[in-house]
């Protein structure tokens, strides 16, 4: 009866054993997979970031002045722009530099920018010309105004009444230049055109 005491706690020794030992290949299978899931995720990120235009704090509308120095580097420029809180990731920054091929294109001075502008627009700023999202937005085209939001129907034309009192002096209101009659609102016509 020993004997069988002895090979029946060797056998149970031998499957705690390996039980252990699938327990802890499982432990490290999971934590490579969630290592491989993390890394994905944050190239991921780092890759939409690159490609996408986004601002750091779109709703910000303070503006920070930013100062380039002649021949900056793109690490420098982008190391500017993020201690000065305007963008969010300066390694993006610095690859938009390097892919767009601003780097030769940013001049050196004092610029304004703010953490509500895009990356475009803050190289748009930096490089002194459009931002290409806009040329792209738009074909081409210039970018629509407060104005153009507005319903055409909606639109008011008072031109014909003139601008403070010389409408009220008299005077033909359909004549273009000739609003109030004089000299004061002789420019009141051409204004409201």
């Amino acid at each position: 009866m020993a004997g069988f005491k002895v090979s029946r706690s060797v056998k149970t020794e031998s499957r705690l054993k390996t039980a252990l030992y699938y327990s802890v290949e499982l432990l490290v299978d999971v934590l490579i997979l969630y290592v491989f899931i993390k890394a994905f995720a944050l190239s991921f990120n780092f890759a939409y970031d690159v490609f996408h235009d986004s601002a750091k704090n779109p709703g910000d509308r303070s503006y920070v002045v930013v100062k380039i120095e002649p021949y900056s580097s793109a690490k420098k420029i982008s190391n500017q722009l993020y201690d000065a809180g305007v963008i969010e990731n300066k390694y993006v920054m610095m690859l938009r530099i390097k892919i767009g091929e601003y780097g030769d294109k940013i001049k050196a001075g004092k610029y304004g920018v703010s953490a509500s502008m895009t990356y475009e627009e803050i190289l748009g700023v930096l490089t002194g010309s459009a931002t290409a999202s806009e040329e792209e937005d738009t074909g081409g085209e210039n970018t629509a105004t407060v104005t153009d939001a507005i319903d055409p129907n909606e639109i008011h034309d008072n031109s014909d009444q003139g601008a403070g009192e010389g409408a009220a002096e008299g005077g033909d209101p359909s004549e273009e230049g000739d609003v109030g009659g004089g000299e004061e609102g002789g420019d009141a016509g051409e204004g409201g055109e």
